[in-house]
């Protein structure tokens, strides 16, 4: 099953946290939102930019209620090296997001065109998934170029904060 519109389930899947966690996505916190950020791999300038800035932002979204997560198809290691380049060290880092899975989120998938990239990798995509585990808004790009920043992420987050039981958009 695809996600076709807001409003949805996510589907059900899960992956392994660098510290050593797991994460499922029927596992939200009641009362909040999670913002799941997929990105592409260690070696995308881009993506970095994204993940510091997430990195930064983390305890905005937490005085929000919202728990911030990354994840690629980059194995354990990779993942471990991104957070080590990258100094992060507030954002919660997931690794090996399955394929299938992130095919059902609506992701586009890419081969591996340079040695550096996975086999096969997801292009960004950032999904604010409500308390009852339902995509509230997704953002999400077929190639490295286009994405939404973070912090305009977090802006609309305040806006629906103030716009308390508005449906979510693009549930039509």
């Amino acid at each position: 099953m695809t996600i076709r519109k807001t409003g949805e389930l996510v589907p059900e899947f899960g992956f392994e946290l660098v510290n050593g966690g797991h994460w499922n996505s029927r596992d939200i916190v009641p009362g909040s939102f999670t913002l799941l950020t997929v990105y592409r791999g260690k070696w995308c300038p881009h993506c970095k930019n994204q993940l510091t800035e997430l990195d930064q932002l983390n305890g905005d979204f937490a005085e929000r209620g919202v728990a911030t997560l990354a994840v690629s198809a980059d194995t354990r290691v990779r993942a471990e090296s991104t957070i080590t380049e990258l100094g992060l060290d507030r954002l919660t880092m997931g690794y090996e997001i399955p394929i299938d899975r992130a095919r059902d989120l609506g992701l586009f998938i890419s081969s591996q065109v340079k040695d550096e990239e996975m086999p096969l990798f997801c292009e960004p995509g950032s999904f604010l998934i409500d308390a009852d585990s339902r995509v509230f808004a997704a953002w999400i790009a077929s190639n490295a170029f286009a994405r939404t920043a973070p912090r305009d992420i977090l802006a609309y987050v305040d806006f629906i904060s103030e716009k308390k039981g508005r449906p979510p958009r693009g549930s039509a």
